[in-house]
């Protein structure tokens, strides 16, 4: 019989359509099985109670990919049923491939912090989204609706054929952990849609493109610096050799983007501050970091106007060699014979200033140095640099801090203890309330009093078990005389799969106790 089960559910599993997602697949497989649970569904297609029903970068495609046709292997399913391609482009290729393998398996959350999607300024859409002439046609063609790709990424507001994208009640990330609902008119009623903004089509035009993209290696961090370097000089956003003209590039930008618009997505330039936090200048600077594909858009679509394709932008950034990018700009240190004006003015500031003092008063010359004679700089600033007086670690009085620590972490160790409740009190949980944690971390051997302490306070997982255990008792008794021992597990979030041995053998001891009392009562 199981046997014949499987078999029926594998005919009727239905095969991704076009541009859908594969949230969208799964839940229409829920809807073919007659699967009202959604937990019966993780166990037919994934044998895990545990999946998350991710819309956007969901994880197990090879196990999914099992139950489609060999045409659909996990990569396929990465790049055409999911919004992975948007992502991958802007990553370094290290990245890029320990993402797919995690999506291919099992990821936990990591790809979201990975590719920069948890912590970017660019905020996913609060609801799901769709359009309802699109939903019409999809019932003509194909009988039944189903989740686009394009309408649930942040910048497209308007479907490019018929107008603004329809907010359905349904959040993101959902209530339902573990649901995968499908599009039906009961979520998605046909609604009158208002004409998109032009800001959207630009949009939907490149992501597209993105999403039509083959899986191909992503360029690195240098390549995009030197890209975008050869790309300001190249339309004259420079101001001589070495500068580039950030406030002629942030005046095109608000040109030609909507300010409201800037604002929704927060990408509206910081101003003429010159604040390191200005995006508009770090993505025109050295790359330490990935930029989102809505920044690199908003940016080519300000300079380069229409016509233009992401395609080919990141064709032109492959276009330059790993070594090439690594190479010192314009420089001949070891030539002392002919000096420039720079590094003659700089020797001459050195007879009265030290290296430090003469980089803060001379700023500009300093950075003409370091961009052009930057192994000469540093040579030069190091013999001139003050003689260190004797060790750090012998100037800092460490018995005196040792005291200064012990006495927070007693203050607040009655803080916590007052309150039964409260996250690990752990030895990083203790360190991370100190004004400088990372320095009383690596310097333990110097100060004991500090390392006593946090050895003999720390609370361990099975005393942390066992003080959520006695919280949820706590709480459950005040509505059950005798909680059951699923209600406290519950309650305190908690598993006989996690539980440690000390914290089985408590709950234990609770439960004898309470059918001690249940058997005296009786």
């Amino acid at each position: 019989m199981g046997g014949l089960f499987w078999v029926i559910v594998v005919l009727n599993f239905p095969v991704p359509y076009v541009e859908e997602l594969l949230y969208s697949t799964l839940a229409r497989a829920g809807v073919r099985q007659g699967l009202i649970s959604p937990k019966q569904l993780l166990d037919e297609v994934f044998e895990s109670r545990g999946v998350i029903a991710t819309l956007d970068l969901p994880n197990h495609l090879s196990t999914v990919s099992r139950w489609l046709p060999k045409a659909f292997t996990p990569e396929k399913l990465l790049y055409r049923h999911t919004l992975f391609p948007i992502y991958a482009p802007f990553v370094p290729e290290d990245r890029r491939q320990q993402c797919m393998n995690w999506m291919f398996g099992e990821a936990q959350g990591s790809v979201h912090l990975a590719l920069g999607v948890a912590a970017s300024r660019i905020k996913t859409p609060r609801r799901i989204r769709y359009c309802p002439a699109c939903l019409a046609a999809q019932k003509a063609q194909h009988g039944e609706y189903f989740w686009l790709r394009a309408w649930q990424v942040a910048g497209i507001e308007a479907c490019p054929e018929h107008g603004a994208l329809i907010d359905t009640r349904l959040t993101r990330p959902a209530t339902g952990r573990h649901q995968f609902i499908a599009a039906s008119p009961e979520y998605c009623p046909m609604t009158r849609q208002l004409q998109g903004v032009p800001a959207s089509a630009w949009i939907s035009c490149q992501v597209q493109h993105l999403l039509d993209s083959p899986a191909q290696p992503s360029p690195s961090f240098a390549q995009w610096t030197r890209y975008y370097h050869h790309l300001a000089y190249r339309l004259g956003f420079n101001r001589g050799k070495a500068q580039i003209d950030y406030l002629s590039i942030r005046e095109r930008v608000l040109q030609v983007w909507p300010t409201a618009w800037l604002v929704r997505y927060n990408l509206l330039p910081n101003g003429s501050d010159g604040s390191d936090s200005d995006w508009l200048r770090s993505i025109f600077r050295k790359h330490r970091k990935s930029f989102s594909y809505l920044q690199h858009i908003v940016v080519h679509q300000a300079l380069l106007g229409d016509g233009w394709q992401i395609g080919d932008v990141l064709e032109d950034v492959c276009q330059y060699s790993e070594d090439h990018c690594r190479a010192k700009i314009s420089v001949n240190a070891t030539n002392h014979q002919h000096p420039s004006p720079d590094q003659t003015a700089w020797l001459g500031l050195l007879l009265s200033y030290s290296p430090k003092q003469a980089r803060e008063a001379f700023p500009a010359l300093y950075a003409r140095l370091y961009r052009n004679h930057r192994g000469w700089l540093l040579e030069v600033n190091r013999l001139h640099s003050a003689p260190r007086l004797g060790n750090r670690m012998h100037r800092v009085d460490w018995h005196q801090r040792d005291l200064a620590s012990l006495t927070i972490l007693q203050q607040l160790s009655v803080f916590l203890n007052a309150n039964n409740k409260g996250p690990r009190r752990s030895r990083a949980c203790y360190l991370k309330m100190l004004h400088n944690p990372s320095t009383v971390e690596k310097n333990l051997h110097r100060m004991p009093l500090t390392s006593t302490f946090l050895s003999t306070h720390e609370e361990s997982v099975a005393q942390y078990q066992i003080r959520r255990l006695q919280n949820a008792y706590a709480e459950l008794r005040t509505l059950f005389d005798l909680p059951l021992r699923w209600r406290l597990l519950r309650k305190a979030k908690l598993s006989d799969e996690r539980l440690t041995g000390s914290a089985k053998m408590y709950l234990d001891e609770l439960l004898n106790i309470r059918y001690e009392i249940q058997r005296c009562s009786k």
